[in-house]
């Protein structure tokens, strides 16, 4: 397993701010979700169609992959028309992953709408996944993250069945589909078929608030140790990215914080692996 951040959460940082933070605190992989204090990464100048390929060598010539294009596309909603808006952007982001070297590209699958049914909404998003792959360039997949109504680890994967798409993933959100009831062991073992990528934060709840507080390694309640022997046992050994949701909680640390704290929780866990002689 290797470990990458999101710039998620170091959202004010330029594109050399993310390489130096890859360097010093040892990442090799990054995430690209926030950069220069905005999401859309599509009107970045770093990513102009005449300055993506340079900064893909940038980053390349750093040993560092791009692991994943964040995006915040969903496709619970039961307007057509917004579905398909919703699967064009997402079309644009495989674009732009595929210019980046990275293999995925990250979606939600989301909210049940009022008047619609679990049921339905799952049709709704596994047709939407498909709409993408079938038309996203060559080694590019989709991955739906275990999110919002959908983040126990059974609910996602029926999706993705549903899909019936190779180009089609899961992304693990360990604390979403925790939080959801899913033991970082059931989630695992039901993901691994699906599995492209893996999300990893501590967090605990607050009361009052439906999300969960991210919070500095062992300050919390997800099961790092857990997650990552759950991940050795079904033989995952893609990118564990921590996702400090610095953009979306101005409150909680500085990256300059954060960053390395998960490093080296992380890299302790890792490291478990070489001991073992794996």
């Amino acid at each position: 397993m290797k470990l990458a951040f999101s710039t998620l959460g170091c959202p004010d940082y330029g594109l050399e701010d993310v390489l130096r933070a890859a360097r010093e605190y040892g990442f090799t992989g990054v995430e690209m979700r926030a950069l220069g204090g905005g999401l859309d990464l599509l009107a970045r100048p770093e990513f102009a169609p005449a300055a993506v390929e340079g900064t893909r060598r940038r980053l390349e010539g750093q040993g560092l992959s791009v692991c994943c294009v964040d995006t915040s596309c969903v496709f619970h909603d039961t307007d057509e028309g917004e579905r398909q808006r919703q699967v064009e952007v997402a079309l644009r982001h495989c674009e732009l992953a595929a210019a980046l070297g990275s293999p995925l590209i990250r979606v939600f699958p989301d909210k049940i709408q009022e008047g619609a049914t679990r049921e339905a909404t799952r049709v709704l998003i596994a047709e939407s996944l498909r709409a993408v792959a079938e038309r996203a360039p060559a080694g590019v997949r989709v991955g739906l993250e275990t999110h919002g109504d959908f983040a126990a680890a059974h609910e996602t994967v029926e999706i993705v069945r549903l899909a019936e798409h190779t180009g089609v993933a899961v992304i693990w959100d360990v604390a979403n589909s925790f939080a959801a009831g899913s033991s970082v062991e059931e989630a695992a073992l039901a993901l691994a078929p699906h599995l492209a990528h893996v999300h990893l934060r501590d967090a605990r709840p607050v009361e009052g608030r439906e999300h969960w507080l991210p919070v500095l390694a062992g300050r919390g309640l997800v099961p790092f140790g857990p997650a990552f022997d759950a991940l050795r046992a079904v033989g995952y050994e893609g990118f564990v990215s921590f996702e400090w949701e610095k953009f979306w909680h101005p409150e909680i640390e500085e990256p300059e914080v954060a960053l390395p704290d998960f490093a080296r929780a992380a890299g302790r866990l890792l490291r478990k692996d070489v001991g073992a002689g794996a």
